[in-house]
C-alpha cells in the first residue's frame, strides 16, 4: 500500500482549463459565444451595407439634376399654357372685332343724322371731329321693348392705342356714351371707299348727304407687325328702318 502512495505524491497531475482560465479569465459560455458571433456578423453586414461620402454626393448630384430637369419641363409647360391662352384671347378679340365692324358696315343706312349740338352730319362721315368714322346702322336690337328706332348712330374712335366703339341712344342730338374697347393698335387705322364706278378713295366727300360708299376697306396695324385688312361692304345687310 505504501508505494502506491509514494506513486500518487510523485506524480504531478495537469488542468488545462486552469491554465487557461487563469490567462485569459473566465471562459464564455454557450450562449454568451453565440452572442457575440451574432453581433460580429451584424457589424460586418452594416458595415457592407452602409454609403460613403462619395456615394452620398452622387445621389444628391443625380437627384439634383433630375429636379432641375423637371422643375424647367414644368416652366416650359406653364408658358406653353400661357402663350396659348393669350393666342385664343387675341384670335377671339379679332374676331369679334371683324363682326361687329361687318355687322355695322352692313346693316348702314342712309339716313342723315346731327350731332349734339344740332349740326347736319351725312349718314356716313370718315375723318371728322377726331373719329375713324360715324355711322347710322339698323338692326339695333330693342329686346326690352324701349320707345325707340331701330336705327343707331354709331362711331368708332382712337383712343390712344384702343380702338373703341360709341353707340349713340338717339340718332339726332344725342350725347356720347362710354366707349367699348374693340382692340389695340400699334399704330393708327386706314380707311379706304369704293365709289359705285368702282375705283378706290381715301376720303369720304359726298355731295349727298344720304349716299353711301359700295364698301369700305379697313386696315388694322397689328402689335406683330402686320396689318390686317377688313374689306366690307355697306348696306348689303337687312333693310333697315326709316328712324326720327
Amino acid at each position: 500500500m505504501g508505494a502506491p502512495r509514494r506513486c500518487a505524491r510523485g506524480i504531478s497531475r495537469h488542468h488545462p482549463d486552469r491554465d487557461v482560465g487563469a490567462r485569459t479569465g473566465p471562459a464564455l459560455g454557450r450562449g454568451q459565444l453565440r452572442i457575440a458571433e451574432v453581433r460580429a456578423a451584424m457589424t460586418r453586414r452594416y458595415a457592407r451595407n452602409g454609403f460613403t461620402l462619395v456615394e452620398m454626393l452622387v445621389a444628391l448630384i443625380i437627384f439634383s439634376i433630375i429636379a432641375a430637369g423637371a422643375l424647367g419641363l414644368l416652366r416650359f409647360s406653364v408658358d406653353a399654357e400661357i402663350a396659348s391662352r393669350d393666342a385664343t384671347g387675341e384670335i377671339a378679340a379679332e374676331r369679334r372685332l371683324i363682326a361687329v365692324w361687318t355687322a355695322d358696315m352692313a346693316q348702314a343706312s342712309p339716313r342723315p343724322a346731327r350731332d349734339a349740338g344740332g349740326e347736319p352730319e351725312p349718314a356716313l362721315l370718315a375723318g371728322e371731329n377726331g373719329d375713324l368714322i360715324a355711322i347710322t346702322r339698323g338692326g339695333w336690337d330693342n329686346p326690352s321693348g324701349q320707345a325707340r328706332a331701330s336705327l343707331q348712330r354709331v362711331i368708332w374712335r382712337m383712343e390712344g392705342n384702343r380702338l373703341v366703339r360709341i353707340g349713340l341712344s338717339h340718332i339726332d342730338g344725342a350725347a356720347r356714351g362710354e366707349p367699348s374697347v374693340m382692340a389695340e393698335l400699334n399704330g393708327q387705322p386706314g380707311l379706304r371707299f369704293r365709289m359705285a364706278g368702282g375705283n378706290w378713295v381715301g376720303t369720304w366727300r359726298p355731295q349727298n348727304p344720304a349716299e353711301l360708299p359700295a364698301a369700305v376697306e379697313l386696315t388694322l396695324p397689328q402689335p406683330d407687325g402686320t396689318v390686317l385688312r377688313v374689306v366690307t361692304l355697306v348696306g348689303s345687310g337687312p333693310a333697315a328702318e326709316e328712324g326720327e
